[in-house]
């Protein structure tokens, strides 16, 4: 970290150059180089301490005799030139052949411009590029981290402001667009004091989105403007500090970049942002009774006056004046926790006055088992709420990051008026075990109530980065974020979809999979969401696309915690007819995932020799078409017909899976019994059962039944259903194949690569099955007709139409998301 602070800054000054500030030589730092080597010196002693030090940190008449022989070189301060207390805790020196080998080799190879990116010079806008890179691959996708693409970042900033203008100007949004690009006195005066904050700031894209709207509707010069935005509009916090120091840079950059000053000793000194720009986790400060209360008027001022002079001032007064507005962060943090203290301590005696209240028969009440247990975690938040008081006493910080104590001036007007940004989309496997617990404990939409088992089921980490920014943003405020497309339809997403959709103001929910500004690094599925914190009138409509200008399609109140249905009203519409008419498959059936061995490479195309016996059809999503399935592997099938392990093998099967016993007893499902024990196998050897892909394009279903059928094993790339009998499976194979019940399975799908959908079990258990469909004569003739090789999709889909009573217009819209859906693959 030591080292990249301080290539942080060189790179700062490759696009300082490019204004010819510096000393108004072009080549003004390998021209120094060049003099350090000659001189045998120590690149970072002899040239760039001197020069960030002594000289881009201190006003010319400052300046000592080292300093000065670098020239007119202007007084940039900022805080990137600062003493990092890292650096002065350790005091690194970083070898001449590392610095030559940067200079060389990364700085001297390319050509610096702070204009847009051109193809040919280095361009701001690549630094979160380069944040990116300086992360290994594992990390980055530990974290969350990727580059959000500046056209994406702009257009949600854009409409997130829109949105936000549209509500306190009482405006339609095509009307506030066009204020925010030419404001009145109205508009200004409502952007000159919003507050936008990111929470995981990352490379500092969203602010400096912001920085640029928020700058432009100002009247003051462009560098003045942007100035005065960094000094009262924009916050942000990010858990790594590389991340603080690169959104600093951006910041700063964006600054000069409208800074036309051609004499450098008359460029004004860069504001500090390390009093608006924070290093911390925004999501672990945990949640207790009576600790967010209102903030003293008095210090939220004194802290607010010291921010507005900190962000402007420099050298010693600096210093001075960063340890008083520590000091009132630790005062607030203080007032509030004898604050959470006196709620706790009374909660404590009215429970102790309780149980000394008499009885009927003169003795004491004393307390329930309920209020005992009550009472003891009221006297443990106590310790807890002490012991916190003694760590500020002693270090003066908290142990998390305290928005309402470190940000106090905004709680005092109620929160942030705007938070946005692409927070971290981590998987909840990824997560290490207490974190995961946290959040389960903190977060309601993180711990609500989820379908189904296992990590498939558990939130992304954006869900609890959205709760937090509700708990963040005031009253009537604006959130646009960024999240997977999957929070619209998954399980592990219903009480977040309800919560949005019972208390907020929802202005877009726009699917971005197919926009060619979200083109990440990797593979993402982006859904922007911009909602208010407010509940929304009756009739208030929702639009499916990001720009503001863009009609709305569907009433928020079809938006419940029920999957997301963003393809318009008359999709929305035409589905839940289905849902309302009709009982839902899961009523009769269970879905389950096929067979999982654990390791297939040793079960699947086993590689020595084994008994024909014990060798099946392995039947992957790939092999799996509409009526029938075309395997191509075969899977070392060591369980019984009805699933269970077999107790022993023959020979040479023994002898193959010997030789990996104990990559076989290492899986992580394995517990006990046999090592060739397999999971999840008694449904998928049912005798009758209906199969179909995870992962596919279109829903498409086969039965297994009749003869051989239990010489082919579904794999869990394949979910299957067991039914009673051939005919069931063949009828609702049928079922499953018809256009309508594959657009309605279509639209609640997670989505996934290439236009490809996930058809778990959550998204067929809950498509319309009439009851009629287990009985009807046509559709076994249909099904048996499409096994035999003579499929008619039309006559079978009128067929269905008339089960699902579907009227003519909306099986014109099913039809029309179903061929949409084929296009975009």
């Amino acid at each position: 970290l030591v080292a990249l602070i301080a290539l942080t800054r060189v790179l700062f000054l490759y696009f300082v150059q490019a204004k010819g500030w510096l000393d108004g030589r072009g080549a003004f730092l390998r021209e120094e180089l060049d003099r350090a080597l000659r001189g045998n010196g120590s690149i970072q002693r002899d040239l760039l301490q001197p020069l960030f030090f002594g000289t881009l940190n201190q006003p010319l008449e400052h300046r000592g005799r080292t300093a000065r022989r670098f020239g007119r070189v202007p007084f940039l301060n900022g805080g990137l030139f600062d003493v990092d207390p890292l650096e002065r805790r350790w005091r690194p020196e970083l070898g001449n052949d590392l610095w030559r080998d940067a200079f060389d080799g990364l700085f001297e190879r390319f050509a610096f411009t702070l204009g847009e990116d051109d193809g040919r010079h280095i361009a701001p806008d690549m630094l979160g590029r380069v944040f990116e890179g300086l992360m290994a691959p594992a990390q980055r996708s530990a974290s969350g981290t990727f580059y959000t693409p500046a056209r994406l970042v702009r257009a949600l900033v854009r409409a997130t402001l829109t949105a936000y203008l549209a509500r306190h100007l009482r405006l339609d949004e095509t009307e506030a667009e066009a204020r925010l690009d030419h404001p009145d006195q109205s508009t200004r005066s409502l952007l000159d004091h919003v507050t936008i904050l990111d929470p995981a700031v990352g490379s500092g894209a969203f602010l400096l989105g912001a920085l640029e709207l928020l700058a432009a509707a100002r009247l003051e010069p462009p560098p003045s403007a942007r100035r005065q935005v960094l000094a009262r509009n924009l916050f942000g916090v990010d858990l790594n500090p590389a991340a603080v120091r690169l959104t600093e840079l951006r910041l700063w950059l964006a600054v000069i970049e409208q800074d036309h000053t051609s004499e450098p000793g008359m460029v004004a000194p860069l504001p500090n942002l390390d009093s608006v720009v924070r290093q911390g986790d925004s999501l672990l400060e945990p949640v207790i009774p009576g600790w967010q209360g209102g903030v003293p008027a008095a210090a939220a001022r004194e802290q607010a006056a010291l921010r507005s002079r900190l962000i402007v001032t420099s050298g010693r007064e600096k210093a001075g004046l960063l340890r008083a507005l520590r000091r009132t962060e630790a005062a607030i943090a203080e007032g509030m926790l004898r604050g959470a203290e006196d709620v706790t301590q009374s909660r404590i005696g009215d429970l102790l006055e309780q149980s000394r209240s008499p009885t009927l028969f003169g003795g004491r009440r004393g307390l329930e088992r309920a209020e005992r247990k009550t009472l003891d975690a009221l006297r443990g938040r106590r310790r807890f709420l002490l012991s916190l008081r003694r760590r500020l006493a002693r270090d003066g910080s908290l142990p998390w990051f305290h928005y309402h104590s470190q940000f106090a001036d905004v709680f005092a007007r109620g929160g942030f008026d705007l938070v946005v940004g692409n927070p971290p989309w981590v998987r909840a496997e990824e997560l290490p075990a207490p974190v995961r617990h946290h959040l389960r404990i903190r977060y309601r939409w993180w711990g609500g109530k989820r379908a189904g088992r296992g990590y498939g089921h558990q939130p992304d980490l954006a869900v609890a980065f959205l709760e937090r920014a509700t708990e963040l943003a005031a009253l009537g405020g604006t959130i646009g974020f960024l999240v997977p497309a999957k929070l619209a339809t998954a399980s592990y997403g219903r009480v977040t979809r309800g919560v949005v959709a019972e208390r907020m103001t929802i202005h877009a929910i726009a699917d971005l999979a197919d926009d060619p500004r979200a083109s990440f690094a990797a593979t993402t599925y982006p859904l922007a969401l911009i909602a208010s914190k407010t509940a929304a009138p009756g009739e208030h409509r929702v639009r499916l696309r990001l720009e503001p200008g863009a009609a709305p399609e569907l009433p928020q109140s079809r938006l419940k915690d029920g999957p997301w249905l963003l393809a318009g009203d008359r999709l929305a519409r035409a589905l839940e007819q289905l849902r309302a008419n009709h009982p839902h498959v899961g009523l009769r059936f269970q879905c389950h995932l096929g067979v999982k061995t654990g390791l297939n490479r040793v079960f699947v195309d086993p590689s020595e020799p084994v008994e024909p016996e014990l060798l099946v059809w392995a039947v992957r999503g790939r092999d799996i078409r509409p009526f029938t399935v075309c395997p191509e592997v075969r899977l070392l099938w060591t369980h019984a017909a009805s699933g269970r392990p077999l107790t022993s093998l023959p020979p040479l099967a023994a002898a193959y899976l010997a030789k990996h016993r104990t990559a076989l007893r290492s899986r992580r499902d394995y517990e006990s019994g046999p090592e060739w024990t397999m999971f999840r196998t008694t449904p998928a050897v049912s005798r009758h059962r209906v199969v179909w892909a995870d992962l596919a394009a279109r829903l498409e279903a086969a039965p297994l039944s009749g003869p051989q059928a239990d010489r082919f094993v579904p794999l869990n790339s394949c979910y299957l259903m067991p039914v009673d009998d051939g005919a069931s499976a063949l009828r609702l194979s049928a079922w499953l194949n018809c256009t309508w019940v594959g657009a309605a399975a279509a639209a609640v799908a997670d989505p996934a690569a290439n236009g490809f959908k996930r058809f778990n079990a959550r998204v067929v258990a809950g498509l319309p099955l009439p009851e009629r469909v287990l009985k009807d004569v046509t559709l076994l003739a249909a099904a048996e007709a499409a096994r035999g090789g003579r499929p008619d999709q039309a006559a079978l889909d009128d067929h269905c139409a008339r089960l699902l009573a579907l009227d003519g217009d909306n099986c014109r819209v099913l039809a029309d998301f179903a061929q949409a859906g084929r296009h975009r693959r």
